[in-house]
């Protein structure tokens, strides 16, 4: 079980375990903080249940995949924790393996089952840059920089097995070639998950709601939106110093990109009585956006 929990080998120099330590605390700590993060800082109270939960409009996503049994709150929690935590014992290496796995089925569910097109090898999409880099530290795993690897090296001089350490010291060559080809993938992917960036969301907005992406960033951002839906979405921009400016309107199967300015908050109104379905990219200043409902006609 232990060898299971914290599997760990060196890889073939210490300047491709150096490099993969950065591909880790990389592709952990952006996951935790770009995507966990926000999520449990905006947990908001459930009325029914009378305590904390994510936040509505991720629950809303969950259930629109199907994941609603036991209820989707239950899943939308899960997927907040995964990230989050998954990615503090991805940066750590710790339990490598099994958060790499998690979430690179969790992050199959959003690039592939999200999208009506997900164009799987030429869409350039944030999220299946995510799954195959969790994909590649499944495979690979924690590396020499890791607490597994210092927990399965402790376990080793306590419980020594000389078969065991002579197959360690004289590591398969043919292994090799695999393992470099590995690195040198996470590399590409660590450069096209930086030069990507951003965040893309399925986004419903119910009946008579608003939603808010952003108030009080200190850079700019951009949103580039597809109307999937059956009713058109209003746009709005509240600057920083207060007020009010139609943007524009989206009916049905239109697109637009739209530029916020820094401190600003973009307001997407649902006024139909039918759900809003958005297709949207975020991207520029997204560390700090926030993102939630709040009343309709709150100025």
């Amino acid at each position: 079980m232990k060898k299971l929990l914290f599997s760990a080998t060196p890889l073939p120099s210490r300047a491709i375990d150096v490099a993969w330590l950065l591909f880790r605390l990389h592709v952990g700590l952006s996951i935790a903080d770009g995507a966990g993060w926000p999520k449990l800082t905006n947990l908001v109270a459930l009325a029914s249940a009378r305590m904390p939960g994510p936040p509505d409009w991720f629950v809303q996503q969950v259930a629109g995949l199907g994941f609603t049994f036991p209820s989707a709150y239950f899943w939308a929690g899960a997927a907040v924790y995964g990230e989050f935590v998954g990615g503090l014992l991805i940066a750590l290496g710790l339990f490598t393996r099994w958060s790499g796995l998690q979430l690179a089925f969790q992050f199959f569910v959003v690039a592939f089952l999200w999208y009506e097109d997900p164009s799987p090898i030429t869409g350039m999409y944030f999220q299946q840059l995510l799954f195959w880099a969790f994909v590649v530290i499944t495979a690979v795993g924690p590396g020499r920089y890791s607490l597994d690897y210092w927990l399965t090296r402790r376990a080793a001089v306590a419980a020594p097995a000389p078969a065991a350490e002579a197959a360690v010291a004289a590591p398969d060559q043919r292994r090799r070639p695999a393992v470099m080809g590995a690195a040198v993938l996470a590399g590409l992917l660590v450069a096209t998950i930086s030069w990507a960036g951003g965040i893309s969301s399925h986004l419903l907005i119910e009946p008579g709601k608003q939603f808010v992406l952003g108030g009080g960033q200190p850079g700019r951002f951009k949103v580039e939106a597809r109307n999937v839906g059956p009713v058109p979405v209003e746009f709005k921009e509240r600057p920083r110093g207060g007020g009010l400016f139609g943007k524009a309107t989206l009916a049905p199967g239109q697109r637009a990109t739209l530029s916020f300015l820094p401190g600003s908050a973009a307001l997407l109104l649902n006024p139909s009585g039918q759900t809003a379905t958005l297709n949207l990219r975020i991207s520029g200043d997204t560390g700090s956006l926030r993102m939630d409902y709040e009343a309709n006609g709150q100025k």
